[in-house]
Protein backbone atom coordinates (compact mmCIF):
# COMPACT_ATOMS: atom_id res chain seq x y z
CA UNK A 1 0.00 0.00 0.00
CA UNK A 2 3.21 2.17 0.77
CA UNK A 3 4.31 1.72 -2.38
CA UNK A 4 1.90 2.20 -4.37
CA UNK A 5 1.53 5.77 -2.60
CA UNK A 6 4.93 6.29 -3.37
CA UNK A 7 4.26 5.77 -7.33
CA UNK A 8 1.49 8.19 -7.19
CA UNK A 9 3.27 10.44 -6.07
CA UNK A 10 6.19 10.34 -7.94
CA UNK A 11 3.84 10.48 -10.99
CA UNK A 12 2.37 13.41 -10.17
CA UNK A 13 5.41 15.45 -9.53
CA UNK A 14 6.64 14.15 -13.06
CA UNK A 15 3.59 15.26 -14.66
CA UNK A 16 3.85 18.60 -12.77
CA UNK A 17 7.60 19.10 -13.80
CA UNK A 18 6.73 18.17 -17.59
CA UNK A 19 3.68 20.89 -17.59
CA UNK A 20 6.05 23.20 -15.67
CA UNK A 21 8.36 22.79 -19.07
CA UNK A 22 5.40 22.50 -21.52
CA UNK A 23 4.27 26.39 -20.11
CA UNK A 24 7.99 27.99 -20.41
CA UNK A 25 8.28 26.93 -23.62
CA UNK A 26 4.66 28.36 -24.60
CA UNK A 27 5.58 31.44 -22.95
CA UNK A 28 8.88 31.52 -24.52
CA UNK A 29 7.15 31.21 -27.46
CA UNK A 30 4.18 33.68 -27.51
CA UNK A 31 7.11 36.35 -26.34
CA UNK A 32 9.44 35.46 -29.24
CA UNK A 33 6.53 35.94 -31.57
CA UNK A 34 5.35 39.25 -30.18
CA UNK A 35 9.20 40.63 -30.36
CA UNK A 36 9.11 39.61 -34.19
CA UNK A 37 5.25 41.53 -34.56
CA UNK A 38 6.41 44.49 -32.53
CA UNK A 39 9.88 44.70 -34.82
CA UNK A 40 7.59 44.41 -37.84
CA UNK A 41 5.24 47.43 -36.32
CA UNK A 42 8.20 49.47 -35.90
CA UNK A 43 9.29 48.76 -39.28
CA UNK A 44 5.92 49.04 -40.65
CA UNK A 45 5.68 52.58 -38.90
CA UNK A 46 9.05 53.95 -40.31
CA UNK A 47 8.15 52.68 -43.45
CA UNK A 48 4.77 54.68 -43.36
CA UNK A 49 6.96 57.85 -42.20
CA UNK A 50 8.31 57.58 -45.05
CA UNK A 51 5.87 57.30 -47.48
CA UNK A 52 3.72 59.97 -46.06
CA UNK A 53 7.39 62.48 -46.43
CA UNK A 54 8.05 61.32 -49.57
CA UNK A 55 4.49 62.13 -50.12
CA UNK A 56 4.48 65.84 -48.48
CA UNK A 57 7.74 66.57 -50.74
CA UNK A 58 6.27 65.23 -54.20
CA UNK A 59 2.77 67.59 -52.97
CA UNK A 60 5.16 70.15 -52.25
CA UNK A 61 6.98 69.54 -55.71
CA UNK A 62 3.63 69.68 -57.16
CA UNK A 63 2.59 73.23 -55.74
CA UNK A 64 5.69 74.66 -56.89
CA UNK A 65 5.42 73.44 -60.51
CA UNK A 66 1.68 74.37 -60.37
CA UNK A 67 3.10 77.56 -59.13
CA UNK A 68 5.79 77.98 -62.03
CA UNK A 69 2.87 76.97 -64.76
CA UNK A 70 0.58 79.98 -63.37
CA UNK A 71 -1.96 77.63 -61.20
CA UNK A 72 -0.78 79.63 -58.13
CA UNK A 73 1.41 81.91 -56.35
CA UNK A 74 4.91 82.50 -54.47
CA UNK A 75 5.58 85.11 -52.00
CA UNK A 76 8.78 87.22 -52.10
CA UNK A 77 10.06 85.61 -48.91
CA UNK A 78 8.97 81.68 -51.01
CA UNK A 79 10.80 83.44 -53.87
CA UNK A 80 14.06 83.95 -51.93
CA UNK A 81 14.15 80.50 -50.23
CA UNK A 82 13.86 78.90 -53.90
CA UNK A 83 16.96 80.71 -54.70
CA UNK A 84 18.50 78.71 -52.39
CA UNK A 85 17.06 75.27 -52.50
CA UNK A 86 18.59 72.89 -50.74
CA UNK A 87 16.27 69.82 -51.18
CA UNK A 88 18.98 67.04 -52.20
CA UNK A 89 17.07 66.16 -55.37
CA UNK A 90 19.44 66.82 -58.12
CA UNK A 91 16.49 66.54 -60.97
CA UNK A 92 14.22 69.24 -58.70
CA UNK A 93 17.44 71.78 -57.85
CA UNK A 94 17.69 71.82 -61.47
CA UNK A 95 14.65 72.53 -61.98
CA UNK A 96 14.16 75.34 -59.56
CA UNK A 97 17.43 76.77 -60.49
CA UNK A 98 16.40 77.35 -64.09
CA UNK A 99 13.38 78.64 -62.79
CA UNK A 100 14.67 81.58 -60.74
CA UNK A 101 17.23 81.93 -63.58
CA UNK A 102 14.23 82.35 -66.38
CA UNK A 103 12.51 84.51 -63.54
CA UNK A 104 15.69 86.81 -63.52
CA UNK A 105 14.03 87.87 -66.93
CA UNK A 106 11.67 90.09 -65.16
CA UNK A 107 12.00 93.43 -63.85
CA UNK A 108 12.93 94.75 -60.03
CA UNK A 109 9.36 95.93 -59.78
CA UNK A 110 7.79 93.01 -61.24
CA UNK A 111 5.69 91.28 -57.99
CA UNK A 112 6.92 87.46 -57.04
CA UNK A 113 3.54 85.97 -57.67
CA UNK A 114 3.51 87.45 -61.38
CA UNK A 115 6.77 85.38 -62.19
CA UNK A 116 5.36 82.40 -63.68
CA UNK A 117 6.02 80.24 -67.37
CA UNK A 118 2.63 81.81 -68.59
CA UNK A 119 3.25 85.15 -67.95
CA UNK A 120 7.36 85.45 -69.17
CA UNK A 121 6.09 85.22 -72.80
CA UNK A 122 3.33 88.45 -72.19
CA UNK A 123 6.29 90.12 -70.55
CA UNK A 124 9.11 89.73 -72.79
CA UNK A 125 6.18 90.57 -75.64
CA UNK A 126 5.81 93.63 -74.04
CA UNK A 127 9.73 94.44 -73.45
CA UNK A 128 9.97 93.84 -76.85
CA UNK A 129 8.07 96.28 -77.92
CA UNK A 130 9.01 98.92 -75.61
CA UNK A 131 12.30 98.22 -77.12
CA UNK A 132 11.53 98.69 -80.34
CA UNK A 133 9.46 101.69 -79.77
CA UNK A 134 12.64 103.19 -78.00
CA UNK A 135 14.56 101.85 -80.96
CA UNK A 136 12.35 103.76 -83.19
CA UNK A 137 12.34 107.12 -81.12
CA UNK A 138 16.77 106.80 -81.32
CA UNK A 139 16.09 106.43 -84.95
CA UNK A 140 14.09 109.73 -85.25
CA UNK A 141 15.79 111.39 -82.88
CA UNK A 142 19.10 110.26 -85.28
CA UNK A 143 17.60 111.40 -88.23
CA UNK A 144 16.91 115.07 -86.62
CA UNK A 145 20.65 115.06 -85.03
CA UNK A 146 21.84 114.07 -88.59
CA UNK A 147 20.10 116.90 -90.24
CA UNK A 148 20.90 119.33 -87.77
CA UNK A 149 24.66 118.64 -87.93
CA UNK A 150 24.33 118.77 -91.61
CA UNK A 151 22.49 122.29 -91.11
CA UNK A 152 25.27 123.04 -88.42
CA UNK A 153 28.05 121.98 -90.91
CA UNK A 154 26.77 124.26 -93.47
CA UNK A 155 26.43 127.35 -91.62
CA UNK A 156 29.90 126.92 -90.24
CA UNK A 157 31.08 126.82 -94.00
CA UNK A 158 29.34 130.29 -93.99
CA UNK A 159 30.57 131.51 -90.97
CA UNK A 160 34.13 130.31 -92.01
CA UNK A 161 34.20 132.16 -95.43
CA UNK A 162 32.94 135.32 -92.97
CA UNK A 163 35.97 134.48 -90.81
CA UNK A 164 38.48 134.58 -93.47
CA UNK A 165 37.24 137.83 -95.38
CA UNK A 166 37.21 139.47 -91.71
CA UNK A 167 40.79 138.20 -91.61
CA UNK A 168 41.46 139.27 -94.57
CA UNK A 169 40.15 143.15 -93.57
CA UNK A 170 41.80 142.95 -90.21
CA UNK A 171 45.41 142.54 -91.71
CA UNK A 172 45.15 145.26 -93.59
CA UNK A 173 43.97 147.04 -90.48
CA UNK A 174 47.08 145.53 -88.54
CA UNK A 175 49.38 146.50 -90.93
CA UNK A 176 47.98 150.50 -91.06
CA UNK A 177 47.97 150.24 -86.97
CA UNK A 178 51.93 148.76 -87.33
CA UNK A 179 52.83 151.96 -89.08
CA UNK A 180 50.92 154.03 -86.24
CA UNK A 181 52.45 152.26 -83.61
CA UNK A 182 55.82 152.98 -84.95
CA UNK A 183 54.93 156.31 -85.28
CA UNK A 184 53.91 156.64 -81.32
CA UNK A 185 56.99 155.05 -80.48
CA UNK A 186 58.74 157.49 -81.95
CA UNK A 187 56.90 159.77 -80.12
CA UNK A 188 56.56 157.99 -76.79
CA UNK A 189 60.52 157.88 -76.50
CA UNK A 190 60.82 161.62 -77.11
CA UNK A 191 58.12 162.26 -74.13
CA UNK A 192 60.21 159.17 -72.10
CA UNK A 193 63.15 162.21 -71.80
CA UNK A 194 60.92 164.99 -71.27
CA UNK A 195 59.23 162.48 -68.28
CA UNK A 196 62.91 161.62 -67.50
CA UNK A 197 63.81 165.50 -66.24
CA UNK A 198 60.13 166.31 -65.10
CA UNK A 199 60.47 163.41 -62.65
CA UNK A 200 63.85 164.46 -61.22
CA UNK A 201 62.32 167.62 -60.81
CA UNK A 202 59.47 165.75 -59.02
CA UNK A 203 61.75 163.87 -56.74
CA UNK A 204 63.84 166.88 -55.22
CA UNK A 205 60.33 168.23 -54.53
CA UNK A 206 58.90 165.26 -53.12
CA UNK A 207 62.04 164.69 -50.54
CA UNK A 208 61.53 168.90 -49.70
CA UNK A 209 58.15 168.07 -49.00
CA UNK A 210 58.59 164.61 -46.78
CA UNK A 211 61.05 166.74 -44.79
CA UNK A 212 58.24 169.21 -44.11
CA UNK A 213 55.97 166.67 -43.41
CA UNK A 214 58.16 164.86 -40.99
CA UNK A 215 57.98 168.07 -38.61
CA UNK A 216 54.05 168.40 -39.30
CA UNK A 217 53.88 164.45 -38.23
CA UNK A 218 56.12 164.95 -34.69
CA UNK A 219 53.80 168.23 -33.90
CA UNK A 220 50.71 166.39 -34.51
CA UNK A 221 51.89 163.47 -32.60
CA UNK A 222 53.22 165.92 -29.49
CA UNK A 223 49.28 167.13 -29.69
CA UNK A 224 47.43 163.58 -29.64
CA UNK A 225 49.61 162.61 -26.71
CA UNK A 226 48.41 166.00 -25.17
CA UNK A 227 44.72 164.98 -26.24
CA UNK A 228 45.03 161.68 -25.14
CA UNK A 229 46.36 162.50 -21.18
CA UNK A 230 42.94 165.36 -21.43
CA UNK A 231 40.85 161.84 -22.64
CA UNK A 232 41.98 159.28 -19.69
CA UNK A 233 41.53 162.25 -17.17
CA UNK A 234 37.98 163.08 -18.69
CA UNK A 235 37.36 159.64 -18.70
CA UNK A 236 38.10 158.55 -14.70
CA UNK A 237 35.87 161.97 -14.14
CA UNK A 238 33.38 160.32 -16.42
CA UNK A 239 33.18 157.11 -14.27
CA UNK A 240 33.55 158.59 -11.12
CA UNK A 241 29.93 160.71 -12.21
CA UNK A 242 28.92 157.22 -13.40
CA UNK A 243 29.51 155.46 -9.92
CA UNK A 244 27.67 157.77 -8.27
CA UNK A 245 24.49 156.45 -9.85
CA UNK A 246 24.51 153.26 -7.98
CA UNK A 247 25.16 155.03 -4.54
CA UNK A 248 21.17 155.75 -4.06
CA UNK A 249 18.50 154.72 -1.59
CA UNK A 250 15.67 152.28 -2.77
CA UNK A 251 13.13 153.10 -0.61
CA UNK A 252 11.62 154.75 2.54
CA UNK A 253 10.64 153.67 5.83
CA UNK A 254 6.65 154.22 6.34
CA UNK A 255 5.79 152.85 9.86
CA UNK A 256 7.82 151.98 12.67
CA UNK A 257 6.49 149.43 15.34
CA UNK A 258 8.73 148.13 18.43
CA UNK A 259 10.97 145.57 16.05
CA UNK A 260 9.20 145.43 13.31
CA UNK A 261 8.60 148.04 10.19
CA UNK A 262 6.93 148.14 7.03
CA UNK A 263 8.76 150.25 3.57
CA UNK A 264 7.48 151.28 0.58
CA UNK A 265 8.30 148.49 -1.94
CA UNK A 266 6.86 145.35 -2.49
CA UNK A 267 5.65 142.89 -5.49
CA UNK A 268 5.36 145.37 -8.37
CA UNK A 269 9.33 146.48 -7.60
CA UNK A 270 10.57 142.31 -7.75
CA UNK A 271 11.36 142.53 -3.76
CA UNK A 272 11.82 139.39 -2.54
CA UNK A 273 12.17 137.91 1.19
CA UNK A 274 15.15 137.91 2.68
CA UNK A 275 16.85 140.54 1.36
CA UNK A 276 18.60 143.07 3.98
CA UNK A 277 18.73 146.72 3.57
CA UNK A 278 20.51 149.41 5.32
CA UNK A 279 18.36 152.32 7.57
CA UNK A 280 19.60 155.82 6.75
CA UNK A 281 18.19 159.28 8.02
CA UNK A 282 15.81 160.52 5.70
CA UNK A 283 17.48 164.12 5.48
CA UNK A 284 20.92 162.46 4.21
CA UNK A 285 21.98 163.95 1.04
CA UNK A 286 25.04 162.25 0.30
CA UNK A 287 24.80 158.68 0.80
CA UNK A 288 28.23 157.43 0.45
CA UNK A 289 29.19 159.92 3.48
CA UNK A 290 26.14 158.66 5.96
CA UNK A 291 25.85 156.51 9.00
CA UNK A 292 24.06 153.62 9.10
CA UNK A 293 21.46 153.70 12.04
CA UNK A 294 19.58 149.87 11.48
CA UNK A 295 19.79 147.29 9.50
CA UNK A 296 16.58 145.34 8.21
CA UNK A 297 15.52 141.97 6.66
CA UNK A 298 11.97 141.69 4.40
CA UNK A 299 9.60 138.85 6.19
CA UNK A 300 6.95 139.63 4.23
CA UNK A 301 5.42 140.74 0.39
CA UNK A 302 2.33 142.71 1.93
CA UNK A 303 1.61 144.90 -1.50
CA UNK A 304 2.51 146.19 -4.84
CA UNK A 305 4.45 148.82 -2.76
CA UNK A 306 4.45 147.36 0.53
CA UNK A 307 6.46 145.29 2.45
CA UNK A 308 7.29 144.30 6.48
CA UNK A 309 10.92 143.91 7.80
CA UNK A 310 12.29 142.99 11.08
CA UNK A 311 14.68 144.92 12.39
CA UNK A 312 17.86 142.51 12.73
CA UNK A 313 20.45 144.93 14.09
CA UNK A 314 19.04 147.31 16.36
CA UNK A 315 20.19 151.49 16.57
CA UNK A 316 21.76 152.87 18.84
CA UNK A 317 19.49 154.93 21.17
CA UNK A 318 20.38 158.18 19.97
CA UNK A 319 19.71 157.33 16.41
CA UNK A 320 16.20 155.29 16.41
CA UNK A 321 14.36 154.47 13.51
CA UNK A 322 11.50 156.78 12.10
CA UNK A 323 9.11 156.62 9.28
CA UNK A 324 10.81 158.96 6.18
CA UNK A 325 14.34 156.62 7.07
CA UNK A 326 15.64 156.19 3.69
CA UNK A 327 16.88 152.37 3.31
CA UNK A 328 19.58 150.61 1.02
CA UNK A 329 21.03 147.79 -0.09
CA UNK A 330 24.22 147.58 -2.55
CA UNK A 331 23.02 143.99 -3.75
CA UNK A 332 19.13 144.77 -4.80
CA UNK A 333 17.75 147.15 -7.44
CA UNK A 334 13.88 147.86 -8.13
CA UNK A 335 12.53 145.42 -10.62
CA UNK A 336 16.03 143.70 -11.46
CA UNK A 337 18.79 141.72 -10.07
CA UNK A 338 22.47 143.23 -9.06
CA UNK A 339 24.99 141.71 -11.34
CA UNK A 340 28.80 140.99 -9.50
CA UNK A 341 31.71 140.31 -12.00
CA UNK A 342 34.85 138.44 -10.87
CA UNK A 343 38.29 139.55 -12.32
CA UNK A 344 40.35 136.36 -12.29
CA UNK A 345 41.18 134.11 -9.03
CA UNK A 346 40.08 135.69 -5.55
CA UNK A 347 41.73 134.29 -2.26
CA UNK A 348 39.96 135.76 0.27
CA UNK A 349 41.28 133.20 3.20
CA UNK A 350 45.46 133.45 2.46
CA UNK A 351 45.38 130.23 1.64
CA UNK A 352 47.58 131.08 -1.73
CA UNK A 353 44.08 129.06 -3.41
CA UNK A 354 41.04 130.66 -5.19
CA UNK A 355 37.64 131.03 -3.24
CA UNK A 356 36.09 132.16 -6.52
CA UNK A 357 32.80 128.96 -5.82
CA UNK A 358 32.12 130.24 -2.15
CA UNK A 359 32.49 133.87 -2.96
CA UNK A 360 29.82 132.81 -5.84
CA UNK A 361 27.96 131.13 -3.11
CA UNK A 362 28.16 134.45 -0.91
CA UNK A 363 26.93 136.26 -3.65
CA UNK A 364 23.80 134.39 -4.99
CA UNK A 365 22.76 133.58 -1.22
CA UNK A 366 23.08 137.70 -0.89
CA UNK A 367 19.95 138.01 -3.82
CA UNK A 368 22.84 139.13 -6.37
CA UNK A 369 23.90 137.42 -9.52
CA UNK A 370 27.07 136.19 -10.64
CA UNK A 371 28.15 137.30 -14.26
CA UNK A 372 30.58 135.38 -16.59
CA UNK A 373 32.27 136.69 -20.18
CA UNK A 374 32.64 139.86 -21.69
CA UNK A 375 31.19 142.94 -19.42
CA UNK A 376 28.82 145.47 -20.07
CA UNK A 377 26.68 148.45 -18.65
CA UNK A 378 24.75 146.44 -16.81
CA UNK A 379 26.97 145.17 -14.24
CA UNK A 380 27.30 146.93 -11.07
CA UNK A 381 30.67 145.42 -9.14
CA UNK A 382 34.15 144.25 -10.51
CA UNK A 383 35.67 142.74 -7.64
CA UNK A 384 39.30 141.71 -8.00
CA UNK A 385 41.71 140.40 -5.42
CA UNK A 386 43.66 142.93 -3.82
CA UNK A 387 46.40 140.93 -3.10
CA UNK A 388 47.14 141.10 -6.66
CA UNK A 389 49.60 144.47 -5.94
CA UNK A 390 51.45 142.75 -3.24
CA UNK A 391 55.30 142.62 -4.71
CA UNK A 392 56.31 140.06 -2.79
CA UNK A 393 53.41 137.49 -4.39
CA UNK A 394 53.96 135.54 -7.49
CA UNK A 395 51.59 135.25 -10.17
CA UNK A 396 50.83 134.56 -13.23
CA UNK A 397 51.76 137.17 -15.67
CA UNK A 398 49.57 136.10 -18.40
CA UNK A 399 46.59 136.24 -15.53
CA UNK A 400 47.84 139.81 -14.39
CA UNK A 401 47.67 141.28 -17.90
CA UNK A 402 43.96 139.83 -18.38
CA UNK A 403 43.02 141.26 -15.39
CA UNK A 404 44.93 144.49 -15.98
CA UNK A 405 42.49 144.42 -19.48
CA UNK A 406 38.77 143.60 -17.43
CA UNK A 407 39.91 146.50 -15.13
CA UNK A 408 40.34 149.17 -18.29
CA UNK A 409 37.15 147.36 -19.98
CA UNK A 410 35.22 148.30 -16.56
CA UNK A 411 36.96 151.71 -16.14
CA UNK A 412 35.60 152.41 -19.67
CA UNK A 413 32.18 151.23 -18.79
CA UNK A 414 31.68 152.91 -15.88
CA UNK A 415 31.55 150.20 -13.51
CA UNK A 416 32.46 150.22 -10.00
CA UNK A 417 35.71 148.33 -8.77
CA UNK A 418 36.12 146.82 -5.61
CA UNK A 419 38.17 144.44 -3.56
CA UNK A 420 38.05 141.01 -2.64
CA UNK A 421 38.10 142.44 1.53
CA UNK A 422 35.70 145.34 0.52
CA UNK A 423 32.67 142.88 -1.09
CA UNK A 424 33.52 140.18 2.18
CA UNK A 425 32.62 143.42 4.32
CA UNK A 426 29.17 143.79 2.17
CA UNK A 427 28.81 139.97 2.46
CA UNK A 428 29.33 139.35 5.76
CA UNK A 429 26.77 137.72 8.53
CA UNK A 430 25.22 140.40 10.37
CA UNK A 431 25.91 139.89 14.00
CA UNK A 432 28.55 141.86 15.91
CA UNK A 433 27.87 145.23 14.10
CA UNK A 434 25.61 148.20 13.54
CA UNK A 435 26.76 149.26 9.85
CA UNK A 436 26.91 148.34 6.66
CA UNK A 437 30.05 149.80 4.41
CA UNK A 438 29.20 152.41 1.67
CA UNK A 439 30.77 154.65 -1.19
CA UNK A 440 33.88 153.14 -2.81
CA UNK A 441 36.30 153.27 -0.24
CA UNK A 442 34.82 152.20 3.23
CA UNK A 443 35.96 149.38 5.36
CA UNK A 444 34.28 147.57 8.39
CA UNK A 445 37.03 148.70 10.39
CA UNK A 446 36.29 152.46 9.28
CA UNK A 447 33.44 152.13 11.96
CA UNK A 448 34.80 150.58 14.62
CA UNK A 449 32.14 150.73 17.94
CA UNK A 450 32.59 153.82 20.62
CA UNK A 451 32.25 153.86 24.18
CA UNK A 452 30.92 156.85 25.86
CA UNK A 453 31.95 155.74 29.71
CA UNK A 454 35.28 157.14 30.43
CA UNK A 455 38.02 155.90 32.35
CA UNK A 456 37.04 157.01 36.16
CA UNK A 457 33.71 155.73 35.24
CA UNK A 458 32.17 152.92 36.57
CA UNK A 459 29.81 150.77 34.34
CA UNK A 460 25.95 150.30 35.93
CA UNK A 461 25.40 146.93 37.36
CA UNK A 462 21.65 147.35 36.54
CA UNK A 463 20.32 148.83 33.13
CA UNK A 464 16.83 150.42 32.44
CA UNK A 465 14.71 148.01 29.90
CA UNK A 466 15.01 150.47 27.33
CA UNK A 467 18.73 149.98 27.38
CA UNK A 468 19.27 146.49 27.76
CA UNK A 469 17.20 145.49 24.69
CA UNK A 470 19.81 147.25 22.53
CA UNK A 471 21.73 143.98 23.80
CA UNK A 472 19.55 141.17 23.57
CA UNK A 473 17.81 139.83 20.48
CA UNK A 474 20.03 140.64 18.09
CA UNK A 475 20.16 138.30 15.24
CA UNK A 476 23.38 135.98 14.90
CA UNK A 477 22.94 134.41 11.44
CA UNK A 478 21.00 135.26 8.32
CA UNK A 479 18.01 133.27 9.40
CA UNK A 480 14.69 135.22 9.59
CA UNK A 481 13.38 135.29 13.15
CA UNK A 482 10.01 135.25 14.28
CA UNK A 483 8.05 138.59 14.01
Amino acid sequence: MVARDDSLIRGSLIASLIFLVLSIALNFFLWFQGNLASADMAKAKDQLSTVNSNLKTLKDQSSLMKAMLGQGTLSEAEFDLLKQSASGDAEMEAIEQQFVQDMSLFGADEDAQDRNYPKLPEYLMNAIRSRNEQFREATEDLRRVRAQAESDVANARKAQDVAEQKAQDLQKKLDQENELFTQDRERINKEKEDTRDKLTTMEQDFRKFRAEKADETTKLSRKGDQLQSTIETQKLQLNQLRNDRFETAQGRIRFVRNDLVTVNLGSADALRRGITFGVIGGDETRLQDAKVKATIQITRILGAHLSEARVVARPEIEYPIIPNDMIYSPFWAPGRKVKIALAGSIDIDNDDRPDNEAIIGMINAAGADVVTGELDASIRFLVVDDKTDDPDRDFDEQQEQEIGRVKARARELGLTIIPAWKLQAYLKTIDDTLTTPLGSGVRGADFKPTSNVGANQRYPTSLPEIFTRQTEGVQRTNEILSP
